[in-house]
């Protein structure tokens, strides 16, 4: 029994596909960076480096019904002190934080 085999085109169909996956998962991640900085700017985190975001989670408010975007992050503030925690941000551009920051060693 003959197999036919794959065609060129659906190779180069399958290796664009694969780039631009690559490509929007890189773009996501910058996103979720660039936001989560410029929350931390807002709550009053200027000199920061080393800045990670874990994960981005919509969250909704039981009470007053408002959702907004919780996010996951790290980073080194400039005391030198390695902070992690959580920073929110609802839909109405009100933010709160949740971050515990530690002397490193």
């Amino acid at each position: 029994m003959e197999t036919r085999p794959i065609p060129l085109k659906s190779y180069i169909i399958m290796g664009i596909l694969v780039i631009l996956g690559i490509a929007v998962y890189f773009i996501t991640q910058n996103g979720k960076l660039i936001k989560a900085t410029r929350i931390l700017k807002t709550l009053g985190y200027n000199n920061i480096s080393n800045v990670k975001v874990y994960g981005k989670a919509k969250v909704e408010d039981k009470i007053t019904r408002i959702q907004g975007f919780k996010y996951f992050v790290t980073f080194t503030d400039n005391k030198n002190r390695e902070c992690r925690g959580f920073i929110l941000k609802t839909f109405n551009n009100k933010t709160a934080q949740d971050i515990d920051c530690k002397d490193t060693k």
